[in-house]
């Protein structure tokens, strides 16, 4: 996946609640973290409402045709 790629993902909004909310937005940054343990690519993505958020490259992302 690459910036400018349109993803989904199901993601727990509330912490009270485990019904999963699917989300959907757009690429902006990527970035390479180290972790103790791992590397990982974390996602900038735009929410369709205008938020940005960080997701994991391994939250289950998948590219919207």
């Amino acid at each position: 996946m690459k910036v400018g790629d349109i993803v989904a993902w199901v993601w727990q909004l509330k912490a009270d609640s485990w019904e999963p909310t699917r989300m959907q937005g757009l690429i902006a940054n990527s970035r390479l973290v180290k972790t103790d343990r791992e590397k990982v690519i974390i996602f900038d993505v735009l929410l369709t409402d205008g938020t940005l958020c960080e997701v994991r490259e391994d939250a289950g992302l998948e590219l919207v045709a």
